[in-house]
């Protein structure tokens, strides 16, 4: 009789929990992109490359410039560096405050090379910065340098 019971008791559990089977359902399209939604859009930076300021294509960058200036800061990435793009900007480089029009940054502009400041002025101008007339005016270090337009 035990056996009885477990071989009933077996069956049960090897019968199913009564769904039938079906065709192929089809559905959407799997979900795609970042986990949190948006992670930035593409943006244009400025590095330098064969002594030339040159534009740079980012994913994943922040839509206004001072988002884009941080990336300035951090410098080229690995794949940039192996394709010979470097920059010119100090190590102590630090932007403080990014406006339409002008920057603020942690370092004397009158220190800077000329790539240098064409870095920093070509990429705020790319992020829609400048107003009308296209020129940002670069501060740092107690001295202002008169309004920059993209000198590359």
């Amino acid at each position: 009789m035990k056996r009885l019971l477990t071989l009933i008791a077996v069956l049960a559990l090897t019968a199913g929990c009564g769904v039938r089977p079906s065709g192929v359902i089809t559905g959407e399209n799997a979900p795609s992109g970042p986990p949190n939604g948006n992670l930035g859009s593409t943006a244009t930076v400025y590095f330098v490359l064969n002594g030339n300021v040159a534009p740079v294509v980012r994913n994943g960058v922040g839509d206004v410039a001072a988002d884009r200036v941080r990336v300035l800061e951090r410098g080229p990435d690995e794949d940039e560096r192996a394709g010979g793009y470097t920059t010119e900007l100090p190590p102590s480089f630090e932007p403080i405050a990014i406006g339409v029009s002008d920057a603020e940054i942690g370092v004397n502009v009158r220190e800077l090379s000329p790539n240098a400041i064409s870095q920093i002025v070509c990429t705020v101008l790319a992020a829609g910065g400048g107003g009308a007339s296209g020129t940002i005016t670069l501060s740092g270090g107690g001295q202002t340098l008169h309004p920059q337009a993209c000198g590359r």
